[in-house]
């Protein structure tokens, strides 16, 4: 298939894991694979992929709307361009250090919603320890 040929659809193939994916192209019929991969830097770049993925489907497909002349730029040429995009060093340690990020805010929401209820109510006693009254309603 050459880089200019209008697509069909494209399709990330994803592991049973969620990890890794291959991406394949289509059109008139004729199907290829362009890449395999890790699939953290494509659905950090493509939302409603990221949704999916978290809904653990297997597969997610991408198509264009005919309606909205989408056909002048679905090529596979265009995927072969987001693809070298995504992979970059700079764009990978990017999706690496987002991903680090949000595990570490995960992590703190976690031990913040369990030690809240902890704090308030040793909140409340050190205010009882000081000969202040408190009433909750």
């Amino acid at each position: 298939m050459k880089s200019n040929t209008l697509l069909d659809y494209a399709v990330f193939e994803l592991s049973p894991n969620l990890k890794r994916c291959d991406l394949f192209v289509s059109s008139n019929g004729n199907t290829e694979k362009l890449v395999s991969g890790s699939v953290k830097p494509f659905i950090s770049h493509l939302k409603f992929a990221e949704e999916q993925a978290s809904q653990a489907v297997q597969s997610i497909k991408l198509e264009f709307d005919r309606h909205r002349n989408a056909e002048t730029w679905f090529t596979k040429g265009t995927l072969e361009r987001f693809v070298r995009f995504v992979s970059t060093p700079e764009v990978l340690e990017m999706v690496n250090t987002f991903d680090a990020e949000m595990s570490q805010l995960e992590a703190a929401q976690n031990i913040y919603s369990q030690g809240s209820g902890d704090q308030l109510s040793c909140a409340l006693d050190h205010k009882g320890t000081r000969g202040k009254s408190t009433t909750i309603l």
